[in-house]
């Protein structure tokens, strides 16, 4: 009976230290939920929301992201976020169409990982695009939400359009595409190893052919 007791004590015991350590976390949510609820949306520009904003215009010759921010205490920081969010959107795409393709490309070609991984091929076609394209391209339409918060001041959640011409970002891709080759063949060229250097010159022929071929097919 004891030990029954006993066991009972370190149960009920246990389930407070639980209770406890999770009440914070319900509480931060608590305050979410009632933040959100406590904005009030007073202002739509335009007053119409646009057929874009939730369903992403794409044609044969254009693609479209629409990025979206928080809610800010200026609409230019709301923009600039959108615009960003749009741009990272962007970036994303890509880096995961080079991981997609280069990681089903790779199989058949005979590169070990060493040499090229399509994962590491993705993050530094991102960090190209995003020092590249990403920058120079703007959002061409804006979507703007003006909320009054609880203490009377003023949200701004903003979304953005930003489209890009396939040929434009195609042609940055095979930019970042051949200066791989050109690398891949100068390493070719400097190494003494017969195995390793033939596993350059692999890599070289991939990302100047195969892998152009197929992330453009």
């Amino acid at each position: 009976m004891r030990k029954f007791i006993g066991m009972m004590t370190v149960l009920v015991a246990a389930a407070l230290v639980i209770g406890c350590a999770s009440s914070p976390e319900k509480e931060a949510a608590k305050k979410r939920a009632a933040a959100l609820e406590a904005l009030k949306l007073i202002q739509s520009i335009p007053e119409k929301r646009p057929d874009w904003v939730d369903s992403v215009p794409i044609t044969k010759t254009e693609l479209a992201f629409v990025g979206v921010s928080n809610q800010y205490a200026t609409d230019a920081e709301a923009r600039n976020a959108a615009q960003n969010n749009a741009r990272n959107q962007l970036v994303h795409y890509y880096g995961t169409l080079m991981s997609d393709k280069g990681r089903t490309a790779k199989a058949s070609y005979g590169i070990t990982s060493d040499v090229f991984d399509p994962q590491i091929a993705s993050q530094e076609l991102e960090e190209y695009l995003s020092e590249g394209i990403a920058k120079q391209i703007a959002a061409k339409e804006f979507y703007t939400e003006v909320y009054l918060t609880t203490d009377t001041k003023y949200a701004y959640k903003v979304y953005a359009l930003l489209p890009i011409e396939k040929k434009i970002a195609d042609a940055a891709i095979k930019e970042y595409l051949q200066n791989a080759a050109d690398a891949y063949k100068a390493q070719a060229a400097a190494e003494r190893d017969a195995e390793k250097r033939m596993q350059f010159e692999k890599a070289s022929d991939f990302f100047g052919g195969t892998l152009q071929t197929s992330l453009f097919e």
